[in-house]
């Protein structure tokens, strides 16, 4: 599964979602709060995610993180950096939605759209 079909899943399963390509990215947007999950995808998670995870803690309200590998050593990075939950790849979309739902404590909003012609829409929680 590729990190698009991720992005995908969990926008129609009625979250929002920001991707960053690079580590240095991430903490400004966490910074400016807002954010429930940080789902990290890594091919190589001795690669700074230790550190990442360490400046995620650094924030006053840090999120729970997600890591999604397939490296051997990624268990116990995960274990090591308190990770609030560990995908093994290939992970299907629907194992993601689910661990995201579960680490917000509920399901996200649902939009239903009613199929009346005077346009009007109503929100489900």
């Amino acid at each position: 599964m590729t990190s698009d079909s991720w992005v995908a899943a969990l926008t129609e399963a009625g979250h929002s979602v920001i991707t960053a390509i690079l580590t240095r990215e991430v903490v400004p947007v966490l910074r400016e709060g807002g954010i429930d999950v940080v789902v990290i995808d890594a091919y190589d998670p001795r690669n700074g995610i230790v550190e990442l995870a360490h400046s995620i803690d650094a924030l006053p309200d840090p999120p729970p993180i997600v890591l999604i590998s397939d490296s051997p050593l990624a268990p116990e990075i995960s274990a090591r950096i308190g990770a609030a939950a560990f995908l093994a790849k290939p992970c299907e979309p629907r194992e993601l939605v689910i661990e995201t739902n579960r680490l917000m404590g509920s399901q996200p909003p649902v939009r239903l759209m009613e199929d009346d012609p005077t346009g009007k829409s109503r929100t489900r929680i």
